[in-house]
């Protein structure tokens, strides 16, 4: 009996952890966008999970999230919203005619401008923003090597190992950065899992009670607090943004409006 309870609490522990991220898999795919999510989050766990050593239970777990992660990352770029760049040029009819026939034809054209779309080469992109689902498997592999090679030759070394354990928990710390930045960048949590938030809130809570418990070293307890910050920020963002709060935002404006005082911003 205790056999099957340990199997089942593995199986949760290994297959728990990527729910949310199962759900963001289904908005993405309704809303035909991935705006809302930040395809960083997929980096960070990524490169965090990559190069740790663990148990087995944990093993599984890591397996199954860069799956979860890199099968999120396929449709997020198939999704992903292009803002391309571009160059205005002036239009040949702009310039003004020299009869006075045309020249209120040609002042009307004057300045008028077409967008002329320029394709970024790949690194001429921000890291991580990438077009083609390649760019971002290579990107791994290359990491993957680099770990691998310095890990056969440095890993009787404590120093490196702990310098991998601190790099990689430094990396999970900022897990909720970029979404974060997303949210406050669009004014909007529409296209982000509230799984995720959950997920995240939750598990950080408990991550940081269990350290402060242990008394474990001053990093992990560091980090737990920074990731709960982030989570509790992204919490009030859900408040904030939320078509509610917009309505009852835009109520106030009609009442200060009516009294004679300008809108807030």
């Amino acid at each position: 009996m205790p056999e099957i309870a340990d199997v089942v609490l593995s199986a949760i522990m290994v297959i728990a952890p990527t729910i949310g991220y199962v759900d963001q898999y289904r908005i993405i795919l309704k809303n035909e966008t991935s705006l809302g999510f930040n395809s960083v989050t997929c980096a960070i766990l990524c490169f965090a999970k990559l190069g740790k050593r663990f148990d087995n239970t944990l093993l599984f777990q890591s397996i199954a999230m860069l799956t979860a992660m890199l099968t999120l990352l396929k449709l997020v770029v198939k999704y992903k919203p292009h803002d391309v760049p571009f160059t205005p040029l002036i239009r040949s009819d702009s310039v003004f005619s020299s009869s006075s026939s045309n020249s209120s034809h040609s002042s009307s054209h004057h300045g008028a401008a077409i967008e002329q779309r320029i394709e970024l080469k790949w690194y001429q992109r921000t890291f991580w923003d990438w077009d083609y689902f390649i760019d971002y498997v290579n990107c791994l592999l290359m990491f993957t090597i680099i770990v691998g090679i310095l890990y056969i030759f440095l890993h009787e070394h404590n120093w490196f190992i702990e310098s991998l354990g601190f790099l990689s928990l430094g990396i999970e710390s900022t897990l909720p950065l970029p979404q974060l930045l997303t949210n406050f960048k669009h004014k909007s949590v529409d296209g982000f899992s509230l799984l995720i938030l959950a997920s995240w809130f939750l598990g950080d809570s408990f991550k940081a009670f269990y350290f402060f418990y242990q008394s474990s070293p001053i990093q992990f307890v560091a980090c737990a607090i920074i990731q709960l910050t982030f989570d509790t920020i992204i919490v009030f963002q859900f408040i904030v943004f939320s078509s509610f709060f917009k309505k009852l935002l835009g109520l106030r404006q009609h009442v200060a409006l009516e009294h004679g005082y300008e809108p807030i911003s």
